[in-house]
Formats: structure tokens, sequence, C-alpha cells
């Protein structure tokens, strides 16, 4: 091989070391309580929704990070115990029903996102929420059983939207109990970047003097 040639393959892993690769991870977490971290990101849930209850809606209040969730048709506002009977792992605070299928659009610069999903019907249905091609299916109890959905990104990707469907039969569902957090925003350190550099220039000498 070339001298030019290997240089060109150690110059494509200086930028594979340096760079990291962007995308979109689904989680799916089961009924248990929420974790305080999803990926690399520690999550901050959501407050209570001050508006009253069975008020039709379009989007939720304030998120931690400004902005606001928005929904792609309206929905019921409910808390478990008053309009929605069940939900799972103790949670006792807002929901949103809706129908069998809706878009939830997230803040600019979310890195992080979790909610729950349970269906209408008191039965198994499966629910699958569907962000950047990233699909998370989960069979969910109607009857104190829902499931925990998560998305992150890595590489600096964010996430813009969630669609959410509900199975045949289930006659919709509610999502609720949100968590986000912000996109990271750090760039690679330039001691690090100048050491690879380096590193690189010794490999190349040395190949150099081997060719000679």
């Amino acid at each position: 091989m070339k001298t030019s040639s290997r240089f060109a393959l150690i110059a494509l892993g200086i930028c594979t070391a340096l760079g990291v690769q962007a995308g979109i991870i689904g989680v799916a977490g089961g009924s248990g309580a929420p974790s305080a971290t999803l990926g690399s990101y520690t999550m901050t849930p959501f407050g209570d929704d001050s508006r009253a209850v069975f008020t039709d809606v379009t989007s939720t209040e304030t998120t931690p990070i400004g902005g606001v969730v928005g929904f792609s048709s309206s929905m019921s506002l409910r808390t478990i115990g008053n309009g929605w009977a069940t939900w799972s792992h103790g949670y006792t605070g807002d929901v949103y029903f809706g129908g069998s299928s809706f878009t939830l659009t997230l803040p600019a610069g979310t890195g992080a996102f979790y909610f729950y999903a349970e269906p209408n019907s008191f039965a198994l249905y499966n629910v699958s929420a569907t962000s950047s091609a990233q699909v998370v299916e989960q069979l969910t109890n109607g009857n104190s059983g829902a499931n925990y959905f998560g998305f992150y990104g890595t590489g600096g990707d964010t996430i813009s939207s969630i669609t959410i469907s509900f199975a045949t039969g289930s006659q919709g569902g509610a999502v609720g109990e949100f968590g986000i957090a912000r996109a990271f925003t750090s760039v690679p350190d330039a001691g690090q970047t100048f050491g690879l550099l380096g590193a690189a220039l010794v490999l190349v000498i040395g190949l150099r003097r081997r060719l000679a």
C-alpha cells in the first residue's frame, strides 16, 4: 500500500475518533417507575398541569426546558382516579387521553424524552412509539399497566417528534408522566484533538521511514 493511502486511512481513523455517531435510540422500560437518567441524560419530570380536568388541550403547559409539547389532535386532560381509572407504579398525576394515533411535537433542543402510555380498554394491547424511524413496541395492559417509552439522541442529535399508536380495539389511550432533558452542546476538547493529531503524525513519519 502506498504511503498516501495509509495516510488517508489514518486520517479517517482520526475523524472517527473525534466524531460521535449521531442517531436516536429508543427504550422500552416496562411498567416500573422511571429512572432518573435516560442514556447519558439526567431527566427532569414535568410539573402538574394546572388546567381543569376534562379540558380539551392541544399541548402541555411549559416544559422544564421551555416551550411546550404539542399534540397533533386535541387531547382530554385527566388525572388518575379522576377521568382515568388506572396507571402503574403508584403514579397519580396528569394524563392526556386521545385517539388511536397521535404525534407529540417536542421543544427545540430536546435531547431525551420519556413518557408512559396505557390503552383505554382494560385488556392487553400493543402500543408503539416511533421517532426518526426508531420504533419501540410493548404489550401494554389497560388495567394498571402503563408502560415507559423513552427516546434519546446521540452525537448531538435531537428529537423533534414522537408518534404513538394504540392497536385496533384499544379505544385509543392516554399518555402522561413526561420527562425531558436538553441536548448536549459540548464540542471536542482541544487538547484531545491535538493529541490525536500528533499521534497520527508520528505514525505517518514511521511509515515513510519504513518505505524509504
